[in-house]
């Protein structure tokens, strides 16, 4: 199950990297991960709070970056796995059903 939107998003950095919240765009998301475009310097291994509204809902997931390299707009472009299980699946409630409705 994947849908295909430009969802904005909020990155937030936990813990001792002590980086500053920036935004992104979602531009896949699946029940088990996402592709993103940010300015913010993501790199593979990072652990970051991904905070986006769909389908009427706010969700707020845990993700590890799986690979991130610049892209030709000179934004970040990333593919990030969810690592949050109880979060992976109220998204895949929540996708499920914005697609029934697509």
């Amino acid at each position: 199950m994947q849908a295909s939107f430009l969802v904005p998003a909020l990155l937030r950095f936990p813990g001792s990297s002590a980086r500053q919240d920036s935004w992104g765009r979602l531009l896949k998301i699946t029940a088990g991960g996402a592709e993103l475009s940010t300015p913010a310097r993501l790199t593979k291994g990072e652990t970051v709070l991904v905070q986006f509204d769909l389908g009427g809902e706010r969700l707020t997931i845990q993700a590890r970056v799986h690979h991130a390299r610049d892209d030709d707009d000179g934004q970040r472009s990333a593919e990030m796995v969810w690592i949050d299980m109880v979060a992976r699946r109220r998204l895949a409630r929540v996708l499920l059903d914005v697609l029934s409705r697509a």
